[in-house]
């Protein structure tokens, strides 16, 4: 028969598991959370190709992108009968995955003028269009606005 010692764990063995999870824990969840911010990072860069591809099947059917006043953006979505839903079935807030401000959250328009300077972002996935139908740029920003992840530029 067994006496009562037998049973069980010490408390030291106890206290070691506890030590070597709390361990394995503090290394293991800042590199879950980089990973799940880097997949939403690379989820938009996927988006703004996919409408930078969108904007390109538009130029090659009508000789000229959309003209800045042809599309229009209203808290993140943008809608507009010349590309959507022919190109592209949509582009608003629930597209973007990155977690910003809600106020930057989805597409912006913005004109665009040419060159290499682009203006000032106002949103995660910006297109900038020229009034002429010229040009059409798509650039992804993190989720500050302030480092661009993809640009088509």
């Amino acid at each position: 028969m067994r006496n009562q010692k037998d049973w069980g764990f010490t408390l030291l063995e106890i206290m070691l598991v506890v030590v070597i999870l709390s361990m394995l824990a503090a290394i293991a969840v800042p590199r879950l959370a980089a990973s799940a911010e880097t997949a939403r990072q690379k989820a938009d860069i996927t988006s703004g190709r996919e409408v930078k591809s969108a904007l390109d099947r538009y130029q090659v059917d009508n000789g000229v992108y959309p003209r800045i006043g042809e599309l229009q953006e209203v808290n993140g979505s943008i809608s507009g009968s010349a590309l959507i839903p022919a190109y592209i079935r949509k582009l608003d807030v629930q597209v973007t995955q990155q977690n910003p401000a809600e106020e930057k959250k989805g597409f912006g328009l913005a004109e665009w003028r040419g060159g290499g300077e682009s203006p000032e972002p106002k949103r995660l996935i910006m297109i900038y269009l020229t009034t002429d139908g010229s040009a059409a740029e798509v650039t992804v920003y993190d989720r500050t606005l302030a480092k661009v992840l993809w640009s088509s530029i």
